[in-house]
C-alpha cells in the first residue's frame, strides 16, 4: 500500500447543521483541488457519537444470542432500537463472552450518506477510526487500551478477547494557558479508573498494555506522564507513532505518520474490517435484478399449477374436517374458560396492590420527589427487586443535577447504599444506580 495523494482541510460549513449538498460540494472541490478522483471511502465518525452498551451473554444458542441483544438494546439506549444503526462486537475471555453494542443515530448516518451523494463519493465502511488502528482490537485472550489524543481530547478504546470491551471520551482534559496547551493528566487517569472498574475482573485482568496515538507533543506528555499512574493498574504505556511497515497484513510504503485515516484505508483495502460497519446495508445488483423482474418465475409454474391446485383442494378439505371437530369440543369447555381468564385477569390486575404496605408506590414516590420537575434528568426503567433492591435507569444532559438528585436520594429517609453502576456517553448521558429501600420509619 502506498499513499499518493494527501489533503487535511477544515471544513467551513457544519456537517449536522448546513444543507448535505452544500457541505458535499465543499468536500468535492477539497478533493478536486488535490487531484484526488477516487470516488470510494471509508469514513470515521467522531467517537463522542457512539453510544456503546456493554452486556455479559448467558449461556444461550447462536439464534438466541441476536434475539437477546435487541431486548437488551432496547432497555439500555436512550434511543429505540429503529432509531439507531447498531454494530455489535463480541469478547470471549475463555471464562466468559461478553458483547458489546455500539451504536450512533440514524438520521446521522441518512445525513452521512447525502453528503457524501453530494460529494460524489461512495462509502463501503463507516465505522470509528479509532477501532481501525493497528492492534487496537486486541486478539483471544490478550486485552489492552488505546488512547487517541486530539485537538478536542482523548478518546479511548477498550479492547479484550477479540472483540471491543468499550469506547469513550474524555473533553475538558485539555488546559490551554496562552498559547501553550497541556494536558490534565491526574483527571486522565481518574476517569481511567473509574471506567476500568465497570467491567469484570476476567476483563481487566487481560489488560496490559496502554497504547497512545497522536501527533504532537500532547500524545508525547501523555504517554510519559500516564505510564507511572497505570502501573498499579498492571498496565505499561507505550507511545506509537508509526505503524512499523504494515497495517492489517498490507506492506505500507514509505513510514506514515499512524493515524486512524491511514488504518481505515489499510483496512477496506485487505478487507479484514467488515464486521463493525454503520453503514447500513444495500442490496447487491443481482438481488435488485431479481426483485424487479421475480414475476417470470410464475411463467415457470404454470406447467405444475393444476396439480398443486389438486393438492391444495384436498389440504383444505382435510383441514375444513379437522376444524370442525375442534370447533365442537370448544363448544364444550367455552364457559370455563371464559371463567378462568376473568379470574386470571383479575388476579393480574389486583396483584400490585396486595401489598398492605403500598412498597412499590412508596419507592416511586421517593424517587419521583428526588427528581428534579423541569425534566433535565429523566428515568427510563425502574426495577424493584423483592422489595428492596431498586435499580433506575434514564438519561441526563447534566451531570451535576444527576449528582444532586444522588445526594437527595441519600437524605431520604428508609434509603440506603445509593450507588452509581454506569454513566456513559456525553449527550445525552446514560446513567444506572441503585440503592436499598429500608421502607419509611
Amino acid at each position: 500500500m502506498e499513499i499518493k495523494k494527501t489533503v487535511n482541510a477544515p471544513l467551513t460549513l457544519d456537517l449536522l447543521r448546513n444543507e448535505p449538498e452544500l457541505v458535499g460540494h465543499e468536500i468535492r472541490n477539497l478533493l478536486s483541488s488535490a487531484g484526488i478522483k477516487e470516488r470510494r471511502c471509508v469514513v470515521g465518525v467522531p467517537a463522542a457519537w457512539v453510544l456503546t452498551l456493554h452486556t455479559a451473554l448467558p449461556d444461550l444458542a447462536d439464534e438466541d444470542v441476536q434475539s437477546f441483544l435487541e431486548l437488551e438494546a432496547e432497555r439500555g439506549f436512550p434511543n429505540s432500537p429503529d432509531q439507531l444503526q447498531v454494530a455489535r462486537s463480541i469478547v470471549n475471555t475463555g471464562s466468559a463472552r461478553y458483547a458489546t453494542q455500539l451504536a450512533v443515530l440514524g438520521d446521522q448516518v441518512e445525513r452521512f450518506e447525502a453528503i457524501l451523494a453530494a460529494a460524489q463519493l461512495r462509502p463501503v465502511q463507516i465505522v470509528p477510526a479509532i477501532a481501525a488502528l493497528p492492534g487496537a482490537i486486541a486478539d483471544t485472550g490478550l486485552g489492552c487500551l488505546t488512547a487517541v489524543v486530539n485537538e478536542a481530547g482523548v478518546t479511548l478504546l477498550i479492547s479484550a478477547g477479540g472483540g471491543i470491551v468499550g469506547l469513550r471520551t474524555l473533553d475538558h482534559v485539555i488546559e490551554a494557558e496562552g498559547s501553550e496547551r497541556r494536558l490534565l493528566t491526574d483527571a486522565i487517569a481518574r476517569e481511567l479508573r473509574i471506567t476500568l472498574s465497570q467491567y469484570p475482573e476476567d476483563i481487566r485482568g487481560s489488560l496490559r498494555e496502554l497504547r497512545v496515538v497522536g501527533a504532537g507533543d500532547l500524545a508525547g506528555q501523555l504517554a510519559d506522564e500516564l505510564g507511572p499512574r497505570v502501573k498499579p493498574l498492571n498496565l505499561t504505556a507505550r507511545r506509537l507513532t508509526t505503524s512499523n511497515g504494515a497495517e492489517h497484513g498490507l506492506q505500507v510504503i514509505g513510514e506514515p505518520m499512524l493515524s486512524g485515516a491511514l488504518s481505515l484505508a489499510a483496512q477496506s483495502l485487505s478487507a479484514t474490517g467488515d464486521a463493525l460497519n454503520f453503514l447500513p446495508p444495500k442490496p447487491t445488483l443481482w438481488q435488485q435484478i431479481s426483485r424487479k423482474y421475480s414475476g417470470k418465475r410464475l411463467a415457470y409454474s404454470g406447467a405444475t399449477a393444476g396439480a398443486v391446485a389438486v393438492v391444495l383442494v384436498a389440504m383444505f378439505l382435510f383441514q375444513q374436517f379437522q376444524l370442525a371437530g375442534l370447533r365442537s369440543e370448544w363448544r364444550a369447555m367455552e364457559k370455563q374458560v371464559t371463567e378462568l381468564e376473568e379470574l386470571q385477569a383479575d388476579i393480574r390486575q389486583f396483584r400490585p396492590w396486595n401489598d398492605a404496605n403500598a412498597t412499590s408506590l412508596g419507592i416511586l414516590r421517593n424517587i419521583t420527589e428526588a427528581f428534579p420537575e423541569e425534566g433535565s434528568l429523566t428515568a427510563k426503567s425502574v426495577e424493584i427487586r423483592q422489595q428492596s433492591t431498586v435499580s433506575v435507569s434514564g438519561v441526563t444532559r447534566d451531570n451535576a443535577i444527576l449528582l444532586r438528585t444522588l445526594d437527595q436520594l441519600r437524605a431520604t429517609e428508609g434509603i440506603a447504599e445509593v450507588k452509581v453502576d454506569t454513566i456513559r456517553g456525553t449527550s445525552p448521558m446514560q446513567y444506572t444506580f441503585n440503592f436499598q429501600w429500608r421502607g419509611n420509619r
